[in-house]
């Protein structure tokens, strides 16, 4: 494949890499030429998502934009963003793209209706829950979304950041609970919707996949299908 990936990452580091891997790993490749070349901004100056949503920082939205642009400049055909805090910024983004760009929020709420789910957990930053980003789009397709409460959303949120500190075990610690509860509430599946989760909480996403709805994991898969097939040149 020879379709160029840009990825506009760095937020955080280690999910970016995490996301490359699991679009190596999924690639049906047999040797090196059969998998994606992949153009990466793995950026982490970029500002914090959540402090600024929350009224609390300095708007990404410039720096994300230049990431983008650096990216088109250097051959990509496709971009991705895995984070999904920052597709608080993605209408704008595609308005002033000149290539291709994927979702993350809707690649998995797309990935829910083709499960056939009816209701499922939804984990992600406080920024995300508070825009609504993926209720909103459950919603339009007739999926009921299950919010932790106001203690566990705080449990998610110290878990994020561990991983963001590469304190992996201590982000399992915070989140699985979290997890479980959802579940134990009726969600079919929970929403890993921010990047870090999926990190967190990798030990459940092999040993329960259709209880998880790894937004990394759905993303890359999209990537995949979209170097092996015929893809728009701009999204509107």
């Amino acid at each position: 494949m020879s379709r160029k990936l840009g990825i506009l990452g760095g937020m955080g580091p280690l999910a970016t890499v995490e996301f490359m891997q699991k679009i190596i790993a999924r690639t049906p490749a047999h040797n090196d030429q059969q998998h994606i070349p992949m153009l990466v901004s793995n950026n982490p100056q970029i500002p914090d998502r959540t402090a600024y949503i929350l009224g609390e920082g300095q708007d990404p939205f410039p720096v994300l934009k230049q990431g983008m642009e650096q990216l088109q400049n250097a051959g990509a055909e496709c971009i991705v963003i895995p984070c999904n805090t920052a597709h608080y910024w993605y209408p704008r983004l595609t308005r002033c793209s000149k290539v291709h760009m994927i979702s993350i929020i809707d690649s998995v709420v797309d990935e829910a209706r083709q499960r056939q789910y009816r209701k499922v957990g939804v984990m992600a930053t406080s920024a995300t829950m508070m825009t609504r980003m993926y209720q909103t789009k459950l919603a339009q397709k007739q999926i009921d979304a299950i919010e932790p409460d106001e203690g566990a959303q705080l449990a998610v949120m110290e878990g994020i950041y561990a991983v963001k500190a590469g304190e992996v075990e201590r982000g399992k610690q915070l989140m699985l609970p979290v997890f479980r509860n959802l579940l134990e509430q009726g969600a079919e599946a929970v929403i890993f919707g921010c990047t870090e989760i999926p990190v967190a909480l990798a030990e459940q996403a092999i040993e329960q996949p259709e209880a998880c709805l790894d937004s990394l994991d759905i993303l890359a898969q999209q990537c995949i299908e979209w170097a092996q097939a015929d893809a728009p040149e701009m999204v509107a």
